[in-house]
């Protein structure tokens, strides 16, 4: 094997892993945490690359569960974002109390999301209930005036207004996070910089504002890919000396 084609192969392989590390719509949850300082505005059950989930701290309060755009894009890409899109979804147990539905909105930093509204089921009789445990919704951001720009500190403030009984029994995740430019191009975000779920489980203490995750080293695609050129580079002295 000539070391033309050995170089051609680690690169290729470094690439592929890095694709598979790491997806543009993967989220940096793990600061995830309550807002306006306050830790009765949300208890955060979990975070992951793929979703952060939490629930209000008492029946008829409004969750509030917040991050920063600086935890989750480059600082370099945050300018560039036109517009972004999210869906929001409920867990809601056999049984749980219906009110009138649920809903909610995002402070998206600078301008409210367009927000969203889920209706009960009715029976024949019009009685509401739930007819599933598992419902979600759409919402989104746009940013169409020039003097409408995200900033590093600019807070995401993701908020359940349904205010009604038993609203403690429901969990809401928040997927599918992602942000776009001028031309519709998706802006990759940062790796997820946190442990798996269930690991925040705990409502943040209220002296740090952070959630209870431990941070790692964030690193996950760069090690990925000197794995995979390792085990390149091994192959290539192994082909090397049988020549």
């Amino acid at each position: 094997m000539k070391i033309s084609k050995i170089l051609t192969s680690i690169a290729a392989a470094a690439t592929v892993a890095s694709m598979i590390a790491v997806s543009a719509s993967a989220t940096n949850w793990a600061n995830a945490s309550y807002a306006d300082n306050d830790p009765n505005t949300v208890k955060v059950i979990s975070t992951d690359e793929n979703k952060a989930s939490f629930t209000a701290t008492a029946d008829g309060t409004t969750a509030k569960l917040r991050v920063t755009v600086g935890d989750i894009l480059e600082e370099a890409d945050i300018a560039n974002v036109k517009s972004a899109s999210w869906t929001v979804n409920y867990e809601i147990p056999e049984g749980t109390a219906v009110g009138n539905g649920v809903g909610g909105g995002t402070y998206f930093g600078i301008k409210n999301s367009t927000g969203y509204w889920i209706s009960p089921d009715y029976d024949d009789d019009g009685n509401a209930y739930w007819g599933s445990t598992t419902y979600s919704a759409t919402d989104d951001a746009k940013f169409l005036l020039p003097t409408e720009i995200l900033a590093a500190d600019s807070e995401l403030v993701f908020m359940d207004w349904s205010n009604h009984e038993a609203i403690t029994a429901m969990t809401v995740s928040i997927t599918d996070l992602k942000f776009f430019d001028a031309d519709g191009n998706e802006i990759a975000q940062k790796a997820y910089e946190g442990t798996s779920a269930p690991a925040a489980t705990e409502t943040p203490a209220a002296d740090n504002g952070a959630a209870t995750t431990s941070a790692t080293t964030g690193n996950a695609t760069v090690a990925s890919i000197a794995a995979v050129m390792a085990v390149a580079g091994v192959a290539a002295i192994a082909a090397k000396k049988r020549k």
